[in-house]
């Protein structure tokens, strides 16, 4: 499971190389986190940071309400990444006749070769 927290440089992390994620390495890597709120995606206990996201991207990439409160915000994105992604196992119409047709021209070039 992803969690979500604010960047606040006053906790330590680890890259997932296992190099120490301190505040000068963060904002050597990310300069704009003096100036912006950035989120870092993080494990379930809050030590490996995966990745840092402006937190107003975010907003935009999930199309989060601007009236959120950053904390409510947060909440959001880290339940929507973490909801699995809705598997189709219906089969449409279409991709059955493909198959068929790709089954039709492999067997009639196995009979091309047998004759």
């Amino acid at each position: 499971m992803k969690k979500l927290e604010e960047y606040t440089g006053e906790k330590v992390y680890a890259f997932p190389n296992g190099a120490r994620a301190t505040r000068e390495a963060v904002l050597q890597r990310f300069p704009a986190a003096e100036d912006f709120t950035f989120v870092v995606t993080t494990d379930e206990y809050g030590e490996v940071m995966f990745g840092m996201d402006n937190l107003s991207a975010l907003r935009s990439i999930y199309n989060i309400d601007k009236s959120l409160s950053k904390e409510d915000a947060i909440a959001a994105i880290e339940e929507i990444m973490n909801t699995p992604a809705e598997v189709n196992e219906e089969v449409s119409d279409q991709t059955r006749i493909a198959d068929a047709l790709e089954d039709m021209v492999v067997l009639q070039e196995l009979n091309a070769l047998e004759a």
